[in-house]
């Protein structure tokens, strides 16, 4: 019983200093406080839009020999040049320039090791090509076709972009969980980005920053101006490949392996949209107004379009052609798509089956003011290629493998460390 008394004594002492600030809290006053003070807006997150079938059907205008197994294809900013790499041509032929009027080849550039991804500068002088083999960036005069220098960068160099003020070359070093930032003046490398497994698809925001994809890891990160520092990162859909921005800069689209297309919000990292594609897309192009995005499929030897201001997608066959990898729109209006076939050596002009809808009352188009679709509905799969759900037990399975990238899986020791998981952008309730 004394035991019990002591306790209560002290708890008494303890507790009734504490007495007149508990008065404070509850009074009128201190509750008035509390309701005036500004409530933290809570981030909602935004309703997913989901295409419908339906829309533009493509078919071929043009079939182009390339040599072989053509890996990609770009197109200079004022459209007038075609770049195709020629994968399997090492040393020689690596890449064929033709002109986009005529489809006239207008050079070749040969050079030791074999090219995987091009690039043009804004003046179209100069074209800058990945050489997987030798893990260099090749420099080419478009006037002479000429190889100017070479720049050493990263393991196994894949895609590539250029800041919109040229000032730096982001290269993706496909096995070193890396992209390198080439200061072009210099040509040379002045500092290495650590990114995730596989680091693919790269997208240059006119703002500076930097958008990097890493394949087997299933988010972007964004860095800033010249990658000096990660801003952030979000999670995407299994096996991110290729980026392309919108012209607005608001959103980046993203090819999804397991058979979509999605895109997301820049500045939080949220979906905002999912399309349909056939079985393994690649290569990603989108148009100049934003109102189209298209996809090369290399399993299904298709392309898909999706149709952002109807908000439909379709899926044309492309007779003839084995296994499509490469693809690029034409910059300017209309709508014309380039893919390349890797089997049958060829470049493909594709343009739309009739008049595009609404094209001249409303030239351009936002996703944003689509019609809204079901929240974070997953893609119907294609009836001749079902899209498989990402489970828990595809995290023990391997990718799908990277055609062009034969016994390109590095050493565990080359891949380096994992990154850290960093920053990432605010989620609702966070």
């Amino acid at each position: 019983m004394r035991r019990r008394s002591s306790l209560l004594s002290l708890a008494l002492a303890l507790l009734l200093p504490l007495a007149p600030l508990a008065l404070e809290l509850i009074s009128p006053s201190a509750v008035a406080r509390a309701q005036d003070r500004p409530r933290r807006a809570r981030r909602r997150r935004p309703r997913v839009r989901a295409t419908e079938p339906g829309g533009l059907a493509l078919e071929i205008v043009a079939r182009i020999q390339t040599s072989v197994q053509p890996k990609s294809v770009s197109v200079s900013p004022d459209g007038s040049r075609i770049s195709v790499c020629n994968f399997g041509r090492a040393g020689e032929e690596n890449v064929y320039v033709y002109d986009a009027s005529s489809f006239e080849r207008l050079g070749s550039v040969s050079f030791e090791g074999n090219a995987v991804e091009s690039v043009f500068s804004a003046d179209r002088r100069t074209l800058y090509v990945s050489n997987f083999q030798r893990h260099v960036v090749e420099e080419i005069d478009l006037e002479t076709f000429v190889v100017r220098r070479e720049i050493r960068v990263g393991y196994n160099p894949k895609f590539m972009v250029l800041s919109a003020d040229g000032r730096f070359l982001y290269v993706a070093n496909w096995s070193m969980r890396s992209v390198s930032v080439v200061d072009t003046e210099r040509g040379e490398q002045i500092r290495r980005l650590r990114t995730g497994v596989h680091p693919r698809g790269l997208a240059a925001h006119p703002d500076g920053r930097l958008l990097v994809a890493s394949f087997n890891d299933d988010f972007v990160q964004v860095f800033s101006e010249g990658g000096e520092e990660e801003l952030g990162r979000f999670e995407t859909c299994a096996y991110p490949r290729h980026l392309q921005l919108a012209p607005d800069g608001e959103m980046v689209f993203v090819t999804c392996t397991l058979g979509s297309i999605g895109w997301y919000g820049i500045d939080d990292g949220f979906r905002r949209g999912v399309a349909r594609t056939g079985r393994n897309p690649r290569s990603l192009g989108i148009s100049s107004d934003g109102r189209f995005v298209a996809t090369a499929n290399f399993d299904s030897s298709d392309v898909s379009l999706a149709d952002l201001s109807e908000m439909t997608h379709r899926t044309s066959e492309v007779p003839g052609a084995n296994r499509l990898v490469g693809l690029a729109i034409q910059p300017g209006p209309g709508l014309r798509v380039y893919v390349t076939s890797w089997r049958t050596a060829e470049l493909i002009v594709l343009e739309p089956r009739g008049a595009i809808p609404g094209s001249e009352a409303s030239p351009e188009a936002s996703p944003e003011a689509a019609p809204e679709a079901a929240p974070e509905a997953p893609p119907e799969a294609p009836p001749e290629a079902p899209a498989p759900a990402r489970s828990a037990a595809a995290e023990s399975e391997p990718p799908p493998a990277e055609s062009d990238s034969p016994g390109a899986e590095a050493a565990p020791e080359a891949l380096g460390p994992r990154p850290p998981l960093g920053p990432r952008w605010p989620r609702p309730g966070a």
